[in-house]
């Protein structure tokens, strides 16, 4: 490493630098430009720019120019990528020196992003199909309701159950029941259109907010895309399951204009969809 870096690099600001952290350095020069690797080994030498993941640079870059510039420490979090190609995120802190110089330095936390994003998917993801929670789709809904106000766009919220769930359980067992509803989760994300979110309610109980459409008919279109897909065997065990689904349609704001309300609607309609013999989709009407 010496070698590589003799000339380049004062002597006399290695112990400054090695005190700030033994994981990874940059050197930083007066412009503030292109940090130079000191440590590890395998960084030693290298341009910051070239050992940065694309996408966290300039936000790495402009801080850098303030630390030299204005004298500015920071702290953030960017990944780099190793020579195996394989991401590491680092928590770096920029440090001035002196004569208009700096360092950065750096420590592994990829084990904490890690546990960050697994706690992060836990709170807002359903553990068996990967779906949106309630969590999750009520941040959705507040959203869309935002832009539907701003623009005078409709929503609708179709309410799902699957219909004789209880059989599957009963007569395959609970984990063919939990295979049918993993299968049913992708089916139905299949069936939606990119803005559009379908959630996991819990049970067999899915719910979908649906924007970007004119009138009615084009959700009784997707309704019937819907009802179309999960109608088709699952494979399960070399079995091949067929199970039907009642869906409840509300909109926002002809049947209510906040999520409590439209859920409340949608299952009303879901269950009417029952009444009337299942395997249908019902829209909400007043009693």
């Amino acid at each position: 490493m010496e070698n590589r870096l003799h000339g380049l690099i004062p002597e006399a600001w290695y112990p400054r630098a090695l005190q700030q952290s033994p994981d990874w350095l940059w050197f930083v020069d007066q412009a503030g430009k292109e940090p130079l690797g000191v440590a590890p080994a395998d960084n030693a030498g290298a341009r910051l720019s070239g050992r940065v993941y694309a996408a966290d640079l300039p936000g790495l870059e402009d801080a850098c120019v303030e630390l030299v510039r204005d004298g500015r420490a920071f702290t953030l979090d960017f990944r780099v990528v190793l020579r195996s190609g394989r991401l590491l995120w680092l928590e770096g802190k920029g440090y001035p020196l002196k004569d208009g110089h700096a360092v950065i330095a750096a420590r592994d936390i990829t084990a904490f992003k890690q546990q960050e994003e697994r706690l992060s998917r836990l709170a807002y993801y359903d553990a068996l199909t990967g779906l949106p929670n309630r969590r999750l789709f009520q941040d959705r809904f507040m959203q869309a309701l935002y832009m539907a106000k701003r623009y005078h766009h409709k929503l609708a919220m179709l309410y799902l159950d699957m219909d004789d769930f209880k059989l599957v359980n009963d007569s395959f067992g609970h984990a063919a029941g939990d295979e049918l509803l993993i299968l049913a989760a992708s089916r139905l994300s299949h069936s939606i259109r990119e803005p559009d979110t379908v959630c996991r309610l819990g049970g067999d109980e899915f719910v979908l907010l649906l924007q970007q459409f004119e009138i009615k008919e084009d959700i009784l279109k997707i309704g019937r895309r819907i009802g179309d897909a999960l109608s088709q065997p699952f494979d399960i065990g070399g079995r091949g399951i067929r199970i039907s689904c009642s869906i409840g349609a509300s909109f926002y704001p002809d049947d209510g204009t906040d999520l409590d309300t439209l859920l409340k609607c949608a299952d009303a309609a879901m269950y009417a969809s029952k009444q009337r013999g299942k395997n249908r989709l019902e829209l909400f009407s007043e009693p």
